[in-house]
């Protein structure tokens, strides 16, 4: 597996809230979600150097997106919930394909 596949989540989540904070400026996306990009990258770092313990690094953002998305309810499409399941699922494949190399 390519050390690169491990940062997918983080490349393009940073991407995106790149873009948004551009655009909409840098309030626009809270705090939380620099912490939860910081905690990608280094869960990218640490499962590409064969730590198995950095998938939770970065399963916690995907957490705090399904958290996120539970709290409000007075959005019209919630796009947090999808995007959350996804990186736990990302990272329990990660974790399983780790755990088989070694």
């Amino acid at each position: 597996m390519k050390k690169t596949f491990f940062f997918i989540p983080a490349i393009l989540l940073t991407a995106y809230y790149g873009g948004l904070a551009v655009g909409a400026g840098a309030a626009a996306v809270q705090p939380v979600m620099w912490i939860g990009l910081l905690l990608l990258w280094g869960g990218g770092i640490l499962l590409s150097r064969r730590f198995i313990w950095g998938a939770f690094c970065g399963a916690l953002p995907g957490l705090l997106l399904i958290y996120q998305s539970t709290r409000e309810a007075a959005q019209l499409v919630r796009v947090e919930l999808p995007i959350g399941m996804a990186l736990l699922l990302f990272y329990m494949f990660c974790v399983c394909a780790l755990y088989q190399r070694s």
